[in-house]
């Protein structure tokens, strides 16, 4: 099924819909091979004794390209396997998957039709929901919205909202990477508020999601009454994870000068508000085991 709509200079065009009973199937598939990635990275690192990465994999991975997707057995068998020869070229059908069979814009369709409205995903509704004071400041406030996905979530409705997104679906979103994003000259171009909606699990190593957090500071607004950043991740990240836990998380927002003013565990998500307040310090964190146990998953941030 396609469904029209109208671009701002009113031309004509497509987004495909994915049937509701397929949408989960989808982004749970992409986000296992997103994580089947990680621990293949991971199992390299040790084995270069180096740390690989999505910007360094090129000069390490001379398997030929593939064509054709993991098996399921491939899949299962990244935990074990300790070949080099077999974690590249598992690492290469994977890519396939991701970039050249669709994988990625298939999982973009699937997740922009679980935000819409009618099934009740838009994130942005519990953050207006559960922080009054931002109805307060309705058409006063600006927000930048990263891995925005649609034009028509709540967000738009109470801010001034650019929305910004590493492969755009459709008009009026900005085909950008945050970390690429050029630093405010002035306060013209930041922003009273920050989303950032099931983005920083995606970010593949846990330097580069330390890096993701410290670089907000530079676009938020810290005069100006509202400084928020809105969080959502998988709630496996927090409650399941070796290397973090829900104090774990306080603890470094706290050390970039933020105050975790909302927290919320629902079915398969955690929601967070951090609010700005400016008391920063220059403590580290590195990737410190906190928990152990075999279904346990290695999400980490260090700075």
């Amino acid at each position: 099924m396609l469904r029209r709509n109208r671009s701002i200079t009113g031309k004509v065009f497509t987004k495909p819909s994915i049937k509701p009973q397929h949408t989960r199937k989808i982004i749970r598939r992409y986000h296992l091979l997103i994580f089947k990635k990680d621990v293949i990275y991971r199992k390299l690192s040790t084995i270069h004794n180096t740390v690989i990465n999505d910007e360094n994999i090129s000069q390490f991975n001379k398997a030929p390209r593939a064509m054709i997707p993991p098996s399921e057995q491939e899949l299962l068998s990244v935990a074990n396997e300790t070949s080099m020869v077999k974690l590249y070229e598992i690492l290469r059908k994977i890519e396939y998957e991701i970039v050249e069979n669709g994988g990625l814009a298939k999982y973009q369709i699937a997740s922009l039709d679980g935000q819409e409205t009618k099934r009740g995903s838009d994130s942005s509704k519990w953050l207006f929901d559960n922080v009054p004071e931002l109805k307060e400041h309705k058409g006063q406030l600006t927000a930048l919205e990263i891995g925005c996905l649609s034009t028509k979530n709540v967000i738009r409705k109470y801010a001034k909202t650019t929305g910004i997104d590493l492969n755009s679906n459709e008009p009026g979103i900005l085909k950008q990477d945050f970390m690429e994003r050029p630093i405010p000259k002035d306060n013209s171009d930041k922003f009273n508020l920050i989303s950032c909606s099931l983005v920083l699990n995606f970010v593949p190593t846990p330097e580069g999601r330390g890096a993701m957090l410290r670089r907000f500071q530079e676009f938020l607004h810290k005069d100006d009454g509202i400084s928020m950043v809105f969080f959502v991740l998988p709630l496996s990240c927090i409650t399941n994870s070796r290397y973090m836990d829900k104090d774990h998380f306080i603890k470094i927002c706290k050390a970039l000068g933020f105050s975790v003013t909302h927290y919320h565990e629902a079915n398969k998500l955690v929601y967070m508000v951090l609010k700005w307040n400016g008391q920063t310090s220059k403590r580290k964190f590195a990737k410190t085991k906190l928990h152990d146990g075999p279904s346990m998953n290695n999400f980490s941030i260090i700075l």
